[in-house]
């Protein structure tokens, strides 16, 4: 391999989760310290935390068996209760300017997200989505949250988080 060749996944869950791996060992994490227990067992998920924002990853496979897919989740915000209109319009907006990912809702949550499959996913692709994300997250849940007036998700009393699925 030269100085600027990466290699380039076949599309598995083991290849891509091996490069979940890599990236919290370039990082000075462990891996093992940071995998979500509980999931399926045609899947693997990892947790990070950035500034406020708690990241997931998570590799599994798809449902088409065309290979595994990739999708990184982090719950910023709960939907606030006033100004529902705007808040989404400001969704709505923000999304437009966004790359390499997307404002979604999952119940009374957003999310930022990003989902591929992972043939053809390099390490330097996989490093650049993780970061996307929680960068992203980590900027507009305190701007949400001070705009609308949006309870942050980290904030949240751990009661109310209870029986929230966050990816």
């Amino acid at each position: 391999m030269g100085l600027f060749e990466s290699k380039i996944s076949k599309g598995t869950v083991a290849e891509a989760a091996s490069m979940v791996e890599i990236y919290y060992s370039h990082r000075g994490l462990n891996a093992g310290e940071h995998r979500l227990s509980g999931t399926a067992a045609n899947e693997v998920g990892f947790w990070l935390k950035e500034g406020s924002a708690q990241v997931y990853i998570v590799v599994q496979e798809s449902e088409d068996d065309s290979g595994a897919v990739l999708r990184i989740s982090s719950p910023i915000v709960f939907i606030p209760q006033q100004n529902k209109e705007a808040f989404y319009r400001r969704l709505l907006d923000i999304n437009a300017n966004l790359s390499c990912c997307a404002l979604a809702t999952h119940e009374n949550i957003v999310l930022v997200v990003a989902q591929r499959h992972t043939i053809g996913l390099t390490q330097e692709e996989m490093d650049e989505l993780v970061w996307n994300v929680a960068f992203v997250a980590d900027l507009l849940d305190n701007k949400l949250a001070n705009e609308f007036g949006a309870q942050m998700y980290s904030q949240a009393p751990a009661q109310s988080l209870a029986g929230q699925k966050s990816t």
